[in-house]
């Protein structure tokens, strides 16, 4: 599973502010603060439920430097939470769940 987060490195975040990702059915949330290169600058991290981040309540957060060695964190954190909450492959179930109608 070590593979699962090979794709991040000090430029990644660069990308967007706020980006969410999945590897199956565990689910992870990055914000950054401040910019590349200066002082302060950190990315926060979450993991949480197979749910909208919205209406998760199983979150966790950790709060890392944007360095090289922060990221390496991140990595090692996220590759340690998936071992502990596991996942399993995305699907839709079919057939559908039955709502009930309000009428």
């Amino acid at each position: 599973m070590n593979e699962n987060f090979d794709f991040l490195d000090m430029n990644f975040f660069t990308r967007a502010d706020i980006f969410p990702g999945s590897v199956g059915t565990f689910r992870y949330r990055f914000q950054r603060s401040g910019w590349l290169g200066k002082e302060g600058s950190a990315i926060q991290v979450w993991v949480y439920e197979n749910i909208s981040f919205e209406l998760a309540q199983d979150v966790e957060t950790e709060t890392f430097p944007w360095t090289e060695e922060g990221v390496e964190q991140i990595k090692n954190w996220l590759r340690l939470k998936l071992s502990e909450r596991g996942a399993e492959p995305y699907s839709i179930p079919y057939p559908a769940p039955k709502r009930d109608v309000l009428e």
